[in-house]
């Protein structure tokens, strides 16, 4: 008797695996530079990246589009814009590549095991698998948007106790951009050699709040810009009415994310107990009471 689950998964795996095949035969190599510097600790199989840019390839995978530009100006925040084509190209590649190469294994092993819940499990895990790459990278944003504001306060502290000392804008930015290593004072250290290289102070100060891509970020640079031909008197009083605010916001975000934490806790800690009612309950009406 004919099992038409099996031939029909067998029928729905045989395009992807022969597809599959023909981007290994197609694009062995071809790829081999831009996947050579990739860290296996941050990219899952890399050497197997070639399969999603041999499809992108083959499809003429739009890298322009609305949707590619907006996501690639995110990335630019943690990568650096020089680097934000490429990693996005890179992140797409992941994407189709885990596509392509788990969903004819999942659907060969269904079949052998003549099991429907494999195919809907493994599919679903391997659509889950390319969204979590998508989620991931949404993750390291939002975490470095966090830190540019939590760190932003004191920052905004040192600047205007040094320039209130007699320091000019320039030489106090220099100063504070050496006393921190996370992600606000690498910006300033990268604004400090851009106008080293010859850039004015204006342009530095804007491409320093592109990068930081913050609204509160945003607001200090353009007020910096305003007020550099009003004197240093003007631009204490300014950070140090925006360090105050900022200071307000960070109390309110610390415990707006403690609040959360204490929700997310809610579902594991509900989960052990349904667990626990099961043990409990299960052996009870085992035995009849």
């Amino acid at each position: 008797m004919i099992n038409w689950f099996q031939v029909i998964v067998m029928v729905l795996a045989t395009p992807f695996t022969v597809l599959w095949f023909i981007l290994l035969k197609r694009y062995g190599h071809t790829f081999d530079a831009y996947i050579a510097g990739l860290s296996p600790e941050e990219y899952r199989m890399p050497e197997l990246f070639f399969i999603g840019m041999g499809f992108m390839q083959l499809i003429h995978y739009d890298l322009h589009s609305d949707r590619a530009r907006k996501r690639i100006k995110e990335i630019g925040e943690i990568k650096g814009k020089k680097y934000a084509e490429y990693y996005y190209y890179i992140s797409q590649s992941a994407m189709f590549t885990y596509f392509l190469t788990l969903t004819p294994v999942v659907l060969a092993f269904s079949a052998l095991a003549d099991e429907p819940y494999i195919a809907v499990l493994g599919i679903a895990l391997t659509i889950l698998l390319v969204k979590y790459l998508d989620e991931e990278l949404n993750d390291k944003l939002e975490s470095r948007r966090d830190e540019l504001i939590l760190d932003l306060p004191q920052m905004l502290s040192k600047m205007a106790l040094l320039i209130n000392s007699g320091m000019v804008m320039r030489e106090a930015w220099d100063k504070v951009a050496e006393t921190g290593d996370r992600a606000l004072y690498q910006e300033m250290r990268i604004t400090t050699e851009e106008m080293r290289n010859g850039a004015s102070e204006m342009e530095a100060y804007m491409n320093f709040a592109d990068r930081c891509s913050v609204k509160e970020v945003r607001k200090m640079t353009s007020t910096l810009i305003q007020n550099m031909q009003k004197g240093n008197k003007e631009i204490t009083y300014f950070l140090s009415e925006m360090s105050n605010e900022l200071w307000e916001e960070k109390k309110n975000m610390v415990r707006q994310k403690g609040e959360v934490a204490g929700t997310k806790l809610l579902i594991p800690t509900g989960m052990i107990f349904i667990g626990i009612l099961i043990l409990i309950i299960v052996p009870i009406f085992m035995n009849g009471f």
